[in-house]
């Protein structure tokens, strides 16, 4: 008679694999009318372009962000520690925006193009972790989904920050009151057919609050 082997469960220490959880700021600024451009210019001049105005906006960078990744029309910024204030990230999206359109006109010259682009920007924060996939460190978490979905919300202007509920959600931002009315209603929406995020936008599409924001 065979001796029975008896399989005993592989534990594993739960402490190894486990990656440590931050909280943090994620921001995204993206680019408007990006399909379009793409698909109505030829396929070297595109890319140039596109490469340069991405480059501009990673260049304004002035709060310390670290990049996660280039997601071809946009940048996922993140930066570990306290909520981000609402009137730094307004700011900094005043100098990218500056930067963004400075090089447009740069562009335009060279190229000879209408080249009708805008720049937005979504800012979630919460819980953060990361995993490394060869030299490249890759942001994971819900807070990195949700921000995301943020991208898909409801808005109708070109340009825009989009700030959500958590990142408001803080005695930091209360210079918001001073700035009021720049803020459209707080919307809340559902994503995926079952998440409910809420977030608050500023319009500048047209302008209106940059030159308050850059004082």
């Amino acid at each position: 008679m065979k001796n029975k082997i008896t399989q005993l469960p592989y534990i594993v220490n739960p402490g190894v694999y486990q990656p440590k959880v931050l909280k943090g700021t994620v921001i995204i600024p993206d680019i408007s009318g990006f399909s379009r451009f793409v698909e109505n210019t030829d396929f070297e001049t595109g890319k140039l372009i596109i490469s340069k105005l991405l480059n501009a906006i990673i260049k304004s960078n002035t709060l310390d962000l670290k990049i996660s990744e280039i997601e071809g029309d946009a940048v996922l910024f993140f930066k570990y520690g306290k909520r981000i204030s609402a009137k730094e990230i307004l700011h900094q999206f005043c100098l990218m925006k500056e930067g963004f359109h400075q090089e447009i006109g740069f562009l335009e010259e060279e190229f000879q193009l209408d080249i009708d682009l805008s720049l937005k920007l979504i800012a979630h924060y919460g819980p953060l972790a990361q995993y490394n996939i060869g030299k490249f460190e890759k942001l994971y978490g819900q807070t990195v989904v949700e921000a995301h979905h943020l991208l898909k919300n409801s808005v109708e202007s070109k340009s825009y920050v989009l700030l959500s509920e958590e990142l408001l959600n803080s005695e930091e931002n209360s210079e918001l009151k001073n700035i009021s009315q720049f803020i459209e209603n707080t919307i809340c929406e559902i994503y995926d057919g079952f998440k409910e995020i809420c977030y608050t936008f500023f319009d500048f599409e047209n302008n209106r609050s940059k030159k308050y924001l850059l004082e």
